[in-house]
């Protein structure tokens, strides 16, 4: 084990060894995030200058993957410890975090756009980071052109247009759609997209001036117009009548505003709506305190039905639509918006009775696959329908859809801490829909599994989940994984994060309702600090914890209630 100190932690990261730095990897990332254990991480600014640039130069840069992905969470954590303060640091780690952005490993690349977002709100503006990104439109590697491109889109998508002085980003964009890779030719024109979609007819105006051949402006003016069409413009403060400068198509602000040169304080005029909330409060607030582009289980359920309406005929007609639907969603090539209207589509056939058709459980299993590309889509409109179109799904088959939850679960997990806030928030609302509709003993280790997962934001979530199945499901469907859920909730309870500790006892009081035994025993098993706060628990939640409607014993001695006044002796009432 590492010794928790400044000096050590910097010989670790500087020493070469490629397998003592996968031991290390997660003994430094607990060491920055412990802010007892590191507190002298910032009094020496040189020490911590080199960490940086050590694990930006051969961690994040190294050939293995494991060891890259391992330094794109120390920098993060890093992030989450420093904060404003990591803003000097942005210069020195972004040369190869752009870098990454054209990594062959899917993993990486999705893991370094997180990161470069998450830098944006934590520590420095979205326009600080892009002035420092935009020789990442000339990198020699053209998927790294192309994940500069992408890049752009997730963070008009997560921040919107108006932090951002477009017309500086707009120049290098228009010389990729000359690029001689298609792929970055597509991302570039993805990209302008993107910006008239939040910007609105300022951006036509403005690509007239910069000297495109006309057949070309055409192409773009035509995708400008199918996005008018399909309804997906952003009207934002960003509009056509905020512009000041003849010259700008910025987001909001003239380009002579160089947000650049703002004050770091300035920052929270742009990002402190799409702060993340307390993952503590409720599904309401989670969706709509959560920013720009945030969502619930509300507007999920609301969109449910906002589908066109279908009919069906025949099973021969229900496989036919169902097979055309599995072909447009199979293909990510496939143009984003006809992806969105085949997902609607399956609302839509759902909605016409599709599951009293015999063909439509087989139907649905060879559907599992594309909806799962779906939701890992780049394009946050595709993950957003797709999720809701699953969580149509289970509200409707309820435990029928026990297989299809079990293969998606994971992917939206996935999407718990993408600092894309409608990705994120979509990923929660649906499992949170899943677990309500969907009561599927295999489940649970999957999210047991993930509450020891390395980002705090995931963990929080997952015991969240692991509440909600607490409270809503019947005892018989918890049997087989007591063990699993006893060992779960123990480490929650231990958790270095203060918040997930909080939802971890929470969970232990629901475990508690449903097998005394067990959570007795392990409360005898806590140090008495975390049995006191446990008993703080229950005496500041509501005035007591009862029983949810659900069958809660399968033994016949229920837990009715818990008086606060002494929680320590648990009043319990024996049903005959």
């Amino acid at each position: 084990m590492m010794e928790p100190s400044m000096e050590n932690c910097l010989a670790q990261v500087l020493q070469k060894d490629m397998g003592r730095r996968l031991q290390v990897g997660q003994e430094i990332i607990d060491y920055i995030l412990d802010k007892e254990k590191s507190h002298d991480l910032e009094q020496d600014q040189t020490a911590l200058d080199k960490m940086v640039d050590g694990i930006a130069s051969s961690w994040v840069n190294s050939s293995n993957f494991k060891v890259a992905l391992l330094g794109l969470d120390l920098l993060s954590a890093l992030v989450t410890r420093l904060q404003e303060r990591f803003r000097a640091q942005v210069g020195t780690v972004l040369p190869s975090l752009i870098d990454r952005l054209g990594d062959a490993k899917d993993q990486v690349r999705d893991q370094d756009q997180t990161l470069l977002l998450k830098i944006m709100e934590q520590a420095a503006t979205p326009q600080y980071v892009w002035d420092r990104m935009l020789g990442g439109f000339k990198h020699k590697n053209n998927r790294t052109r192309e994940g500069v491109c992408l890049c752009l889109i997730a963070t008009l998508n997560t921040y919107g247009a108006q932090g951002l002085t477009l017309s500086k980003i707009v120049p290098h964009i228009c010389n990729l759609l000359g690029d001689p890779t298609s792929q970055v030719r597509d991302g570039a024109m993805s990209c302008l997209v993107e910006i008239y979609r939040h910007v609105g007819e300022r951006v036509r105006m403005d690509l007239s001036k910069k000297g495109l051949p006309q057949s070309r402006l055409n192409v773009i003016f035509s995708k400008f117009d199918e996005v008018q069409r399909s309804g997906n413009m952003i009207s934002s403060s960003g509009s056509d009548k905020n512009f000041e400068d003849e010259d700008s198509v910025d987001g909001g602000r003239s380009s002579s505003s160089s947000s650049s040169k703002a004050p770091s304080s300035g920052r929270k005029t742009v990002i402190s709506s799409v702060r993340r909330p307390s993952s503590a409060t409720t599904a309401k607030a989670t969706g709509k305190e959560a920013g720009a582009g945030a969502v619930d289980e509300e507007d999920f359920i609301k969109a449910f039905e906002d589908v066109p309406a279908a009919q069906i005929y025949s099973n021969r007609e229900l496989e036919d639509q169902l097979t055309k639907i599995r072909e447009v969603l199979s293909d990510d090539k496939h143009d984003w918006e006809h992806r969105v209207v085949a997902l609607k589509k399956v609302r839509s056939l759902m909605l016409a009775g599709a599951t009293e058709y015999e063909g439509f459980s087989q139907q649905l299993r060879l559907l599992e696959a594309p909806l799962k590309l779906s939701a890992k889509d780049l394009r946050s409109q595709v993950v957003r329908e797709a999720c809701i179109t699953l969580g149509h799904l289970s509200s409707i088959l309820g435990n029928k859809f026990d297989h299809g939850a079990e293969s998606i679960m994971p992917t939206l997990l996935n999407l718990v801490p993408n600092s894309a806030k409608v990705m994120a928030t979509s990923g929660v609302a649906t499992i949170r829909l899943i677990l309500r509709h969907t009561h599927y003993p295999r489940l649970i280790p999957i999210i047991t599994s993930n509450c020891t997962s390395k980002s705090v934001a995931v963990r929080r979530r997952c015991y969240e989940f692991l509440d909600l199945m607490l409270q809503e499901w019947h005892t018989n469907t918890l049997e087989r994984h007591v063990a699993v859920l006893t060992e779960t909730i123990k480490k929650g309870i231990h958790d270095a994060d203060s918040e997930a500790r909080s939802i971890a006892r929470k969970c232990y009081w629901g475990f508690h309702g449903h097998y005394s035994r067990e959570a007795e025993h392990l409360f005898q098993a806590l140090e008495s600090t975390y049995q006191k706060a446990l008993q703080s628990h229950l005496k500041s939640s509501d005035s007591i914890v009862s029983l949810p409607q659900s069958d809660r014993s399968s033994t016949g001695n229920l837990m009715v209630i818990i008086s606060v006044r002494c929680p320590a002796k648990i009043a319990r009432t024996t049903l005959t």
